[in-house]
């Protein structure tokens, strides 16, 4: 094994869960570094908040798990694949995905990365961590995995430890006050110069008919509509991100949008 891989090993505290191997995943715990700018930005007033706990939350995609790829994973696809495109992961490069999906973003990593590379994918929910195991076990590409169930409050890798981050559909799910902690985890994980690409549902300066609709039936029904737009760009650069690019579209009529940003 070379000392590059060696490191990536030692970051995952040697315990290296590769896609044909069995579940459950391991708990890692790391101390949340505090976010860039300590100060309750102004993006923060303008989000909805999140009324559901996390154990809540991973108990709901537990449930939706087997039902993802139709329920959810249609309707994101062409999102995912704009944030793959920002994202422009090259051979032999160690990427860290956060809230796993059913695995399609991974599968198409495996990819790009090849044998070379070492992708790590990170999950409130066992059974997310599960169907993706299962779809990366059948398009096994010979490259480097893990798999953990784990809070992106406490990532459980060593710092400077990553090319690139990616996450979709997963930021807006947190609550506000763990957004910051989250990103600052990110900046603390990835190498400089990293890159972190984010997917999400937009929320613009003046919201259109239907965003402002949503938001009320999220405020209604908080934990069956659990995602709430979020003002992607203030966000990251609140928290000491610079923006590369970016991509906007539509899901529903509801806007999206995908940010490339450096550390």
């Amino acid at each position: 094994m070379t000392p590059g891989r060696a490191s990536w090993s030692q970051a995952l505290r040697r315990r290296w869960t590769n896609a044909k191997e069995r579940l459950p995943l391991p708990h890692h715990l790391a101390r949340p570094g505090p976010a860039v700018n300590a100060e309750i930005d102004s993006w923060t007033a303008r989000v909805a908040p999140v009324e559901r706990s996390k154990a809540q939350a991973r108990a709901t995609y537990d449930r939706l798990a087997p039902w993802y790829d139709w329920v959810e994973a249609p309707f994101e696809r062409r999102a995912r694949a704009a944030g793959l495109r920002l994202l422009g992961a090259r051979p032999g490069e160690r990427i860290l995905e956060i809230g796993v999906g059913g695995g399609h973003t991974l599968a198409a990593l495996a990819r790009q990365v090849g044998p070379d590379g070492s992708l790590m994918g990170i999950d409130l929910s066992l059974r997310m961590a599960q169907v993706t195991r299962r779809r990366l076990a059948r398009e096994d590409q010979g490259v480097q995995l893990a798999l953990i169930q784990a809070d992106a409050c406490h990532l459980p890798l060593h710092d400077a430890s990553v090319d690139a981050i990616t996450m979709s559909f997963t930021l807006e799910l947190m609550a506000t006050e763990d957004i910051p902690v989250v990103l600052a985890q990110c900046r603390r994980v990835l190498r400089d110069p990293g890159r972190i690409i984010v997917v999400s549902l937009a929320l613009g300066n003046t919201p259109s008919l239907i965003t402002r609709l949503y938001i009320a039936a999220h405020r209604r029904w908080p934990r069956t509509i659990d995602c709430r737009p979020i003002p992607l760009h203030d966000v990251l650069v609140s928290s000491g991100f610079t923006v590369e690019g970016t991509w906007a579209g539509t899901i529903g009529g509801l806007p999206v949008t995908a940010i490339s940003a450096r550390r």
